[in-house]
């Protein structure tokens, strides 16, 4: 059987199966941010009892997308498929010149990204904040117990935890404390050490030239598209400013701390020199002020080296936003790893199954300077 033919999908709406979906695509992003989804039924082919009229009646729908390769095409159940994202919808749009109703929406990262808090957690550690809050919201918490109470980090009011700020926004934050990954999966709030990624065996993209038979290259993928930034070339120079209250005084970290990007023998300096990106952050010390500067200049270089392809069909599954991309066979500085940056999943009786990703890294040759 064709295996691009034998693909699958399902649809739950409230929890329950639900016919007339036209099409829907899945967008899965890295670390930090919200999944998204978009869902388009057909208003005639949908059951009597969620009909158009029941569609604009609803104050609140969560929605369930599956996608797959069953046994048996013909007869198969959602448990079969891969669930690609769980959420809740944000809007229901109705078209009724063409008939179609389309429900779009997050992920319930969504529950964390959009409630506020000034709670003080100064006595709990990182991992109860993450089960509380979990909780809160009807997540099942998967939590990696810690130690540390929360407190500790703050000895000296180096940031306020009792500022307003999105739980999501702290639950990251306490996250790079931790050096944990923080993520909503499902109905599940994760919150555990980070995975290394290089335990699995890369994604393999291999380009191969025009042959000297048939004049065309190959790839086992489509749509490569390669791109290099180079305003990230020429070097990134991030500073931190930082005004302590308790200090009374203002903190500034500078990285790299050299000036000028390291320059491979034989290469002549790039023209305009390093840009510099300023942040200004209150209630740091000078030790907190650089491993902020650390880190917003590592996210920074990430954006250097770009790789956007797809993947049609079936056989896709194993990409994810934890995966890793290697691209070979170019003879450029673009072949090397890749990390993906966003997925996007779309399944539809016309175009059928197609997963498209960006991914993003830094070069080797644009690692930090020696300190």
């Amino acid at each position: 059987m064709n295996e691009v033919a034998a693909v699958r999908g399902a649809v739950k709406l409230n929890g329950e199966r639900i016919t007339g979906w036209q099409a829907f695509d899945v967008e899965n992003n890295s670390y930090s941010n919200a999944d998204s989804f978009n869902c388009t039924f057909v208003c005639s082919a949908l059951p009597d009892d969620r009909n158009t009229a029941w569609f604009s009646a609803q104050q609140d729908m969560h929605v369930e997308l599956f996608a797959g390769v069953p046994a048996d095409p013909s007869n198969y159940s959602p448990g079969e498929l891969t669930s690609w994202i769980y959420g809740q919808v944000d809007k229901v749009a109705h078209d009724p010149v063409h008939g179609l109703i389309t429900v779009s929406g997050r992920d319930l990262t969504r529950l964390l990204i959009d409630a506020k808090t000034t709670e003080k957690w100064q006595n709990k550690t990182s991992s109860q904040i993450a089960t509380i809050l979990a909780k809160r919201h009807n997540l099942t918490p998967q939590v990696t117990a810690t130690t540390t109470p929360v407190g500790k980090f703050y000895e000296i009011d180096h940031e306020s935890m009792s500022d307003a700020r999105t739980e999501w926004d702290m639950l990251t934050h306490l996250a790079r404390l931790e050096q944990f990954d923080v993520r909503v999966r499902g109905q599940t709030l994760i919150f555990a050490p980070r995975a290394d990624p290089t335990t699995a065996p890369p994604y393999p993209i291999v380009w191969t030239p025009p042959d000297a038979v048939t004049g065309f290259p190959t790839c086992n993928v489509e749509g490569l598209s390669l791109g290099r930034a180079l305003t990230v070339s020429r070097g990134i120079i991030v500073t931190v400013r930082s005004w302590n209250d308790a200090a009374q005084k203002t903190f500034t970290a500078v990285y790299p701390t050299s000036k000028a990007k390291t320059i491979t023998p034989g290469q002549s300096a790039p023209a305009g020199g390093a840009q510099n990106y300023t942040y200004n952050i209150p209630n740091l010390d000078q030790q907190k002020a650089l491993q902020h500067a650390k880190s917003k200049y590592a996210e920074i270089i990430q954006h250097e080296m770009l790789c956007s392809f797809d993947v049609p069909g079936a056989g896709n599954d194993a990409l994810d936003v934890d995966s890793i991309v290697q691209l070979k066979g170019t003879g450029t500085d673009w072949d090397q790893l890749y990390f993906p940056d966003s997925l996007r999943r779309s399944l539809s009786f016309d175009a059928g199954y197609q997963l498209s990703v960006n991914a993003k890294n830094h070069a080797p040759d644009s690692q930090e300077v020696t300190e």
